[in-house]
């Protein structure tokens, strides 16, 4: 076999690796402990951890609590920082996320974040997010007066 014919058959099942990998980690249940890339990540080395999975009467799909890590918001001096907690559903979430990294440990701050969201979501005060996690973290960057980072 020649040496083009090995490289493409080398690059095209990697290339189809890849692809199966990707379409497997959109059907992989959202469990706590999580840690997921996803898209449009700002800075790429920001990280998706899951921390919880509810399934809500009343609600058509789950909410997924998640935190964010390396989270371009500045506060008190620090560039990059931790966002505790945010609810998101898991349909929006779904699209978000690319590949499935490892499983690990919850951030330090999830725990009372969820349970102030999930004591509001109880009594009828707490909703989730819809839209995607970029696009969560950037409404943040707004809130606090920052422009968006770079990419």
């Amino acid at each position: 076999m020649g040496t083009i014919l090995r490289i493409f058959l080398w690059s095209f099942s990697i290339f189809c690796f890849g692809i199966c990998q990707a379409a497997m980690a959109q059907n992989e249940p959202f469990k706590a402990g999580q840690i997921w890339t996803y898209r449009d990540a700002t800075p790429v080395s920001s990280r998706l951890i899951v921390g919880a999975v509810d399934n809500f009467d009343g609600e058509s799909q789950p909410i997924v609590s998640v935190s964010v890590t390396d989270a371009p918001i500045p506060n008190g001096g620090k560039q990059l920082q931790t966002v505790p907690h945010l609810p998101v559903a898991a349909d929006a979430l779904r699209k978000c996320v690319i590949e499935l990294e490892r499983i690990g440990s919850i951030p330090n701050g999830f725990d009372n974040g969820y349970s102030l969201w999930r004591h509001a979501y109880d009594s009828g005060k707490g909703g989730y997010f819809t839209i995607s996690v970029e696009e969560v973290v950037g409404h943040l960057r707004a809130q606090f007066g920052q422009q968006p980072a770079a990419k």
